[in-house]
Order: C-alpha cells, then structure tokens, then sequence
C-alpha cells in the first residue's frame, strides 16, 4: 500500500509520512526523528543510541604495562643513538677561535 494511504501507528487520525527502517512501521511528523540520514520512531532511536555494554578485558593492564615498556625503550634508543650521533663529531668543529675578541 502507497504511503499516502497509511495512517500512523501511534496516531491514528493522522497521515503517515513516513516509515521506519527499524521496525517497518508507519509515522507522522511528529513521532520521527531524521538520525544520521534516516528517519527513525524514538523507539527505534533509542535502541540505536544506547551505549553498547562493553566488559573490560582481564589483560588490559598488561597490555599497557608491554606498550610502556616498548615506548620507554624506543624513546631510550632514540636518545642514546642521538648521544652516539653527537661524540663522532670531531672536537675541532667546536674550536670558537675564530671569534677572536667575542670571548
């Protein structure tokens, strides 16, 4: 049946003018909410917005224990490679003389 023949679900002396993808039922202007490019009843929105149960996992501290150490190590690394980088430079380079009376 076209949708200008349904009426809505919750109110019955009124038009449908639309239809929710969530549960296929009828709806008035007023009984729809556009959510991200649908228009959806609240029922329907509210099932869709309720925050998802999410159990915490039992390695979580471990797993963040492991990314510590690896990020620790790698920042280690970079600055004793950096250090090492530093010592081969010959000393002379670092000779001011030529400032002469900046001293």
């Amino acid at each position: 049946m076209p949708l200008t023949l349904q009426k809505c679900s919750v109110h019955a002396d009124r038009k449908a003018v639309a239809r929710c993808p969530g549960c296929a039922n009828y709806f008035c202007g007023e009984c729809v909410t556009e959510h991200a490019g649908k228009f959806l009843c609240s029922s329907c929105l509210q099932r869709q917005s309720a925050p998802v149960q999410t159990t915490p996992r039992a390695t979580g501290w471990f797993t963040a224990v492991i990314g510590l150490s690896i990020g620790l190590s790698a920042a280690w690394l970079f600055f004793y490679l950096i250090g090492r980088l530093l010592i081969l430079i010959p000393p002379n380079l670092h000779d001011i003389s030529y400032l002469g009376s900046f001293r």
